[in-house]
């Protein structure tokens, strides 16, 4: 199940209590704080600068209480105050102990590291001269000095009542490697493993703007993930492997070429790098068959994604005059809304994709009526699905490497190729290597005579497999090789 206990809706009957006034049972259960003044016009002023998660104030203001509340995200999302002692029990009642009552397995947990804040609330240093809010640092939001004490608690006062063997993913942005191991210690078990998102900010920070967003390079690419496949080396730490969550753009779209003409054989390509790196291996709906973002004609009124609309809303008031900004603002918002990864799951070339008889919530992807959907992809040795079941089937043969192994990056300064060695601890079983080309172009594999004497092709993500080794690899396409003898 997925647990988000940062924050709750704006009209929960918690929330709904606590707005009423200053002196009421749940009346510390959120973040409420005065104005810092009033302006000449009368109006409150907010108690700081920061620029919440989604753009805006992180405050708004309740006029029956004359103060303000803390939303790091939208303003209907309030968020809960973790310090208070009756709030945390509150949300182990509610949240978490009554549905491990009903039995479930464990949980995903959303912006596990944000539940602590800096109290005193203070101002953001100025990055953005002509803007009114300033984006959050992350010394004041990130991995505070209670999370460890609170995830501890759960663990112990709920959690392990219901077995030992409860299991967390929490997701964990903007946090480095040895902060991450603290959380996955086995010793408190905090976390049995985490979602680290470096692999979806790559190239981009905390505080990039919408706008400003860019495509990440090949480079930071391999540090994001040879940062969490180091986790199993450190002997502490369980990494999770994945490329696309309900937040992000399909992987073909953020890591791939997007729609056309390589978009089977990125899909495929990606597939071979996720089935074969160490870890859990989460896959997302529609990863399977590679189904790509929203269509680059979406208007306004087709999004459905809350933050992106009032993202939409700030820049056309900011930049009423000024054309080529609203435009690229919308092109952002089309290449980075969340709806990118929420269009209806697409199962045939029937009405809807097949996915409902009624017109759903919102606009479908007419990729489905192009190929793209699971009854036009069953059987076909050619697609994306068939190939993600045969890589699924290999992950298993193979778990002590692709599983359980060990990683280590080869080129790491290659812009066009991925490569990397994948070992087993067991010394008897053969290592493997992989070549992944993120271009749409072919691209010289990288080993001489006397390596190329020691592979044996295991899996191509081409359409043909190829029958002996060959130096180039087609476009968006993978290999993987075992080793016949020691690989340096």
């Amino acid at each position: 199940m997925d647990l988000v206990v940062n924050h709750t809706s704006h009209e929960h009957e918690w929330f709904l209590a606590s707005r009423e006034s200053q002196d009421n049972p749940h009346s510390d259960w959120y973040h409420w704080r005065d104005p810092k003044g009033w302006d000449e016009t009368g109006q409150p002023i907010r108690p700081n600068n920061w620029r919440g998660a989604f753009g805006g104030s992180v405050w708004t203001y309740a006029s029956e209480r004359k103060q303000f509340y803390l939303h790091l995200a939208l303003s209907e999302q309030p968020d809960l105050n973790w310090f208070n002692e009756e709030t945390r029990r509150a949300v182990y009642r509610s949240a978490i102990e009554s549905w491990l009552k009903k039995g479930i397995d464990g949980f995903r947990v959303d912006v596990v590291n944000f539940y602590w804040k800096e109290l005193t609330f203070p101002d953001a240093r100025i990055v953005l001269p002509d803007e009114e809010f300033q984006p959050m640092e992350p010394q004041f939001v990130l991995n505070g000095p209670r999370m460890h004490e609170w995830l501890q608690e759960q663990r112990k006062e709920v959690l392990d009542k219901y077995g030992k063997d409860v299991f967390l993913v929490g997701e964990l942005p903007g946090t480095g490697k040895e902060e991450s191991l603290r959380y996955l210690d086995p010793k408190h078990r905090e976390l049995d493993t985490v979602f680290d998102m470096d692999i979806f900010m790559a190239g981009n920070t905390f505080d990039t703007a919408l706008h400003d967003m860019k495509r990440p390079k090949l480079t930071e690419i391999k540090q994001a993930i040879a940062k969490t496949q180091a986790y199993i080396d450190q002997g502490v730490g369980w990494p999770t492997v994945f490329l696309e969550s309900h937040d992000y753009s399909g992987s073909v779209s953020r890591f791939g070429p997007g729609p056309g003409q390589h978009q089977v054989a990125a899909a495929r390509m990606l597939a071979m790098l996720v089935c074969t790196l160490s870890g859990t291996l989460f896959m997302y709906q529609g990863q399977e068959i590679g189904m790509t973002g929203v269509p680059r004609d979406w208007r306004t009124e087709n999004f459905r994604d809350r933050a992106i609309l009032k993202y939409l809303e700030q820049m056309d008031e900011q930049y009423s005059n000024n054309e080529a900004m609203k435009k690229m603002a919308f092109a952002a918002a089309v290449a980075y809304s969340r709806d990118n990864a929420r269009t209806p799951m697409q199962w045939s070339t029937e009405l809807n994709a097949g996915f409902s008889n009624v017109r759903p919530w919102i606009r479908l992807n007419e990729s489905y009526l192009e190929g793209v959907n699971v009854a036009s992809q069953l059987g076909d040795d050619h697609g994306v699905l068939e190939f993600w079941r045969n890589m699924l089937k290999l992950r298993q043969q193979h778990g002590g490497t692709f599983i359980h192994g060990h990683f280590r990056l080869l080129d790491e300064e290659n812009e066009e190729v991925l490569s990397y060695v994948k070992s087993s601890h067991d010394v008897s079983m053969p290592r493997v290597v992989v070549h992944l080309n993120f271009t749409s172009k072919e691209q010289q594999v990288k080993f001489d005579g006397s390596e190329k004497a020691r592979l044996q092709l295991l899996v191509s993500s081409a359409s043909e497999h190829y029958q002996s080794v060959n130096d180039v690899l087609g476009p968006w396409e993978g290999r993987t090789y075992i080793v016949h003898d020691h690989y340096e």
